[in-house]
């Protein structure tokens, strides 16, 4: 995973080298928002479901993976600004329109956005496999996807009532469809068939909704979070971890039945499940 890391970081950096075409303000704000202290669990994700279903050759899957983390960067810039959640600080700095200026983040966020399908469609590798690709990211990030679910959180913000379900609609297209997003790119990428496509993303499915979970128990306490409806203000502290454990095996045993080219996937959940941050 750290080597894997280095790779996606590598790769973030390449692409982030701009010319004199950009706005210098612009460059450095969208530098700063990506190059931070980042987990880079997306494009991870992504390089090892391609590496799973067979991919070889990383120069195919590197452009995905920072278009990845670029799109999901576009949506914590978006989540921070003070007409959504209003955060001061991201990854343990201040957050990009508190280091700037709203309008920067908003125009940043906008360039990071476009510029990860740039490059997508700028990578090499068979076509009909990279428009699959990026049909896959396109609807996870549309407005049935983390758009909507966004929609979602800011209409059921206060709202103590949000019934379990509608908790775990929100949750699936904000955070959990994207993940899964990443995996099935990848292992299309990889020549993945249509069957382990399905199990791959019925896997990342259960491996976001996890993570939402571990989020939500993380952040317990903190004074941001005390008006946000979760699957806590739903089931529970206690019932909330039983649910990410339920949803970590589950994912673990999807991975597992995919054979042992997935098995350092199948490890991910319990990862996740243990994280202390």
């Amino acid at each position: 995973m750290e080597a894997d890391r280095r790779l996606v970081d590598a790769e973030l950096r390449r692409v982030l080298r701009f010319d004199k075409e950009v706005p210098a303000r612009l460059a450095a704000a969208m530098r700063y928002a990506v190059l931070g202290r980042g987990k880079r669990i997306r494009p991870m994700l992504a390089l090892e479901a391609f590496r799973a279903a067979g991919g070889r050759d990383l120069a195919v899957v590197l452009p995905f993976c920072a278009g990845i983390e670029f799109i999901h960067t576009f949506s914590l810039i978006h989540d921070d600004l003070p007409s959504m959640d209003d955060d001061d600080f991201r990854r343990g700095r201040p957050s990009l329109h508190r280091k700037f200026d709203e309008a920067t983040a908003i125009l940043a966020a906008d360039g990071l956005f476009a510029l990860g399908f740039e490059v997508f469609t700028d990578a090499p590798g068979p076509a009909d496999r990279k428009l699959a690709a990026i049909g896959v990211v396109c609807r996870a990030v549309g407005p049935s996807g983390m758009t909507g679910g966004q929609m979602l959180d800011i209409e059921s913000d206060g709202l103590r009532s949000a019934s379990r379900s509608e908790v775990t609609m929100t949750h699936r297209k904000k955070t959990a469809e994207f993940i899964a997003a990443a995996l099935l790119a990848g292992a299309v990428l990889g020549g993945a068939a249509p069957a382990a496509q399905r199990r791959v993303r019925q896997a990342g499915l259960a491996l976001g909704m996890l993570f939402q979970m571990t989020d939500d128990l993380l952040d317990i306490g903190q004074k941001s979070e005390a008006e946000r409806t979760t699957m806590i203000s739903s089931l529970g502290r206690a019932g909330t971890a039983r649910r990410a454990a339920s949803e970590a095996m589950k994912s673990a045993k999807l991975f597992r039945s995919l054979g042992t080219d997935y098995r350092l996937l199948a490890g991910f959940p319990g990862l996740v499940l243990e994280r202390t941050s």
